[in-house]
């Protein structure tokens, strides 16, 4: 095992036992770490590790975890971010969120570390996402995401979600592109298991075609 796998283990068994009311442990084993259609470990498996404090006010901060693959000297990527969430009624809740991707392995000239904004609305079982950085990937360059998803229960709490989402602006240029799920979920003895098909309309970059990606995670 790598050492960033034996790290990411470490931050989770290690924070596991702080686990109370206001704080949540994660942790992840997945067959590809996919972001926005795009696997991030080059079509291989990830181990991710994150912890989550939340107050009663609606204020939530947390640090997660993950290992990446981009063919360069990239070994992990650890996020940080600070949001609220909000409730208006049983139907419409809300979250808006900061989060700060950093990537660990690159030299200071190879810095990709970048920032963005997130916003997600929560209709029944309909989300809409929208998100945007003005600085995509230390670039300079701004990107916005827009997405949506649709949840569909069926019984013995078996969950699909559907899933579609748009990222564009000056960052892709010509490469604006679609990406596409679907999500079948299920949760045993308190692990959430997921099976899921993704997809994009990227034509030129097998970590963008077509696959079939499972995971189990814990919460505590």
């Amino acid at each position: 095992m790598s050492k960033v796998y034996s790290f990411l283990m470490v931050i989770l068994f290690i924070v596991a036992p702080l686990a109370n009311a206001d704080i949540s442990i994660n942790g992840t084993i997945t067959s590809d770490y996919v972001f926005r259609g795009v696997s991030q470990t080059d079509s291989s498996p990830a181990v991710q590790a994150g912890i989550d404090y939340g107050h009663e006010s609606g204020l939530f901060v947390g640090i997660w975890a993950s290992n990446v693959d981009f063919g360069d000297d990239a070994d992990a990527e650890v996020d940080y971010f600070i949001g609220y969430l909000g409730e208006v009624n049983d139907t419409f809740s809300y979250d808006f969120s900061y989060t700060y991707y950093t990537y660990i392995g690159y030299s200071s000239s190879d810095d990709s570390n970048y920032g963005e904004f997130v916003f997600n609305g929560y209709i029944d079982v309909f989300t809409v996402s929208l998100a945007y950085t003005g600085d995509y990937a230390n670039s300079g360059d701004a990107a916005q995401y827009i997405g949506g998803a649709y949840d569909i229960a069926f019984p013995k709490e078996y969950v699909l979600t559907f899933q579609a989402g748009y990222s564009f602006g000056d960052a892709f240029e010509d490469i604006e592109y679609i990406d596409y799920s679907a999500t079948l979920a299920k949760t045993f003895y308190d692990f959430d298991f997921s099976a899921a098909v993704i997809n994009t309309d990227i034509s030129n970059d097998d970590n963008a075609d077509l696959r079939f990606v499972i995971g189990v995670s814990r919460s505590f």
